[in-house]
């Protein structure tokens, strides 16, 4: 089981790596509309979006071990934790707000993961 939570844990930072960098290079590009095939392909032509779905790729082969060891309802709910993570770094790294409120569901998804972990 310690071996699995591990590779959650890495799945977790390679995830939120994914997620800042797909963020960075979309505020790079600018605002994307799904109508507007040419923001679509600016921002599917930015470096930093390629590379952070380069990464999501590789949490996959991460994530495909870890379900070959593990129940999802156990392991998904844990992976959760990328939520947390990226709620706490994103007012550090990107200049974005955090509210009480927003503290409060973050703590309430730490509860969440918690109590599931405890049901292995």
């Amino acid at each position: 089981m310690l071996k699995t939570l591990l590779l959650i844990v890495l799945t977790v930072f390679i995830n939120t790596t994914g997620q800042f960098m797909v963020k960075t290079g979309v505020n790079r590009v600018g605002a994307v509309s799904l109508t507007d095939i040419h923001a679509i392909v600016r921002a599917l032509s930015s470096a930093l979006v390629i590379g952070g779905f380069a990464v999501y790729f590789i949490s996959a082969l991460v994530w495909i071990s870890i379900l070959s060891k593990s129940e999802l309802s156990w392991a998904f709910p844990i992976l959760s934790l990328s939520y947390v993570l990226t709620a706490l770094l994103s007012p550090v790294l990107l200049n974005e707000s955090f509210s009480a409120q927003r503290l409060i569901g973050t703590l309430v998804i730490c509860l969440g993961v918690f109590l599931v972990y405890k049901t292995y």
